[in-house]
């Protein structure tokens, strides 16, 4: 397969300034044919027809306009949109009229065509600030996460020569070793006159290569501009471990940063965050934020990382996503000496992020000292707005004294039946903040009727409230 898909660098395009497409070549297929396979007959003699096809690798498709045409197929490649562009100008001019040349076709504003698929074109994809992830595979168009959609783009295919040129620009030769070795690296790429962005490479399907990007934002969000409760903000002047948590691109590592920028705008602390890569940057304001990379400022073994971490005399440690126990040890370490942890995680909602802890713990003794830590856990979720964007909706569980024997006692669960009864003020349920963003028309009932994660029941108590 990756043999193929490398050879598509030898596989014309269809250029849009020269190519012109022969009256013949416009009636060899039946329209809804053309629109139906997303193809374009540019070029037809008696045995051969020259055709742009949007995936030249579909064998059916390539197949089946062989037997349309009755004649041998040479591929052309062009993107979705090109093909629609022209197919739509056909449809006024009509079909086999004149000659049609490309120079007269109106291109689509989302168009970007094979020559334009560089490193610096592709990732201004993500200048749009409603998508927040672009994805890059061989074989397949771009692909982006716009307002929490996952939406293929109206691209060509990648093909192995632009992944390979994305590797040689973006990563580092140190880091292309680590990605050779490891099958997998995560870089923080600076584009000068672009950005900063959170770069994900990564195998798969035995040697296929993959990029997961993310354009970090120079500005820090607050509290106000991202929708948190300010209940979150009274927890960040006590000590233990506050949990924040959301599953996927739901804004799990911006909220952090909103988390560690109030602290240091308002106390007097040394923070120490402990990260995969750097990305929000964090200048010293009150206090001290010293941001390390891991493998880059650390050894790469997280075993060995959190030997010293308590000679750097921290207020606050930070750490965006776990790494296995040892991390997790450190951290219920760090909070039984009185440090406030800010840990990010994975997971839907609170329950299911302390699982993931107490799962990870194992023993008991540890297990009990982590729930006697909990300051708190925080989980967030974007779901689409009602005009435009995205509505947050999240739940708090603090650490009380009978929240924390809960959790000892593995009945974490039993939590959810007493939202809004006799744990009013220590537990406040997603649905609480839903009820909320639907009272005030940011979010459509309807979509919240469709959430297996969201309790109907709990949801209409709380839309009868004042």
């Amino acid at each position: 397969m990756l043999g193929i898909l490398r050879n598509l660098i030898n596989v014309p395009v269809m250029e849009m300034d020269g190519t012109v497409i022969s009256k013949k070549a416009q009636t060899l297929l039946n329209p809804d044919r053309m629109r139906e396979l997303m193809v374009i007959p540019i070029e037809v003699d008696n045995k051969h027809a020259q055709v742009a096809f949007a995936d030249p690798l579909n064998y059916d498709t390539v197949e089946k306009v062989k037997l349309l045409a009755n004649r041998d197929v040479v591929p052309v490649l062009a993107s979705l949109a090109q093909i629609r562009d022209v197919l739509d100008l056909l449809d006024v001019r009509g079909y086999g009229v004149r000659d049609l040349s490309l120079t007269d076709v109106q291109r689509s504003i989302s168009n970007i065509t094979i020559q334009d698929m560089n490193p610096g074109n592709v990732l201004k994809i993500l200048d749009d600030p409603e998508c927040t992830d672009l994805h890059i595979t061989v074989g397949a168009a771009p692909a982006v996460r716009r307002n929490g959609v996952f939406e293929r783009l109206n691209m060509p295919m990648v093909t192995a020569e632009l992944m390979d040129s994305l590797v040689a620009e973006m990563i580092p030769e140190e880091y292309q070793e680590i990605l050779r070795e490891e099958k997998e690296v995560e870089y923080t790429y600076l584009r000068p006159g672009s950005g900063r962005y959170r770069s994900n490479f990564y195998y798969h399907s035995g040697e296929i290569l993959t990029l997961a990007a993310k354009k970090l934002k120079e500005d820090i969000p607050s509290f106000s501009d991202l929708g948190l409760p300010e209940v979150l903000a009274g927890l960040l002047g006590k000590k233990g471990i506050l949990i924040v948590s959301s599953d996927g691109s739901h804004g799990d590592s911006t909220t952090i940063a909103s988390l560690v920028d109030h602290i240091n705008t308002t106390q007097n602390k040394n923070i120490i965050i402990f990260e995969d890569s750097v990305e929000y940057i964090h200048y010293h304001k009150l206090s001290n934020v010293n941001q390390r990379q891991i493998g880059r400022d650390t050894s790469r073994d997280v075993d060995r990382i959190f030997e010293s971490v308590f000679d750097h005399d921290p207020d606050v440690l930070v750490f965006p996503d776990i790494k296995g126990r040892a991390m997790l040890d450190a951290i219920v370490h760090a909070a039984q000496k009185g440090i406030l942890v800010i840990v990010g995680t994975k997971a839907m909602d609170t329950f299911s992020s302390i699982d993931q802890f107490m799962a990870i713990l194992g023993d008991d003794y540890v297990r009990a000292q982590f729930s006697r830590s909990l300051l708190a856990a925080f989980a967030q979720r974007k779901l689409p707005g009602r005009k435009k964007g995205t509505c947050l909706i999240w739940e708090l569980l603090k650490g009380s004294p009978r929240i924390q024997k809960y959790i000892k006692d593995n009945k974490v669960h039993y939590i959810k039946g007493q939202a809004g009864t006799s744990l009013q003020g220590e537990y406040y349920p997603m649905e609480e903040s839903a009820a909320a963003c639907v009272k005030t028309g940011r979010l459509d009932q309807q979509i919240l009727a469709e959430d297996i994660f969201i309790s109907n029941d709990m949801l209409n108590v709380y839309l009868g409230k004042g």
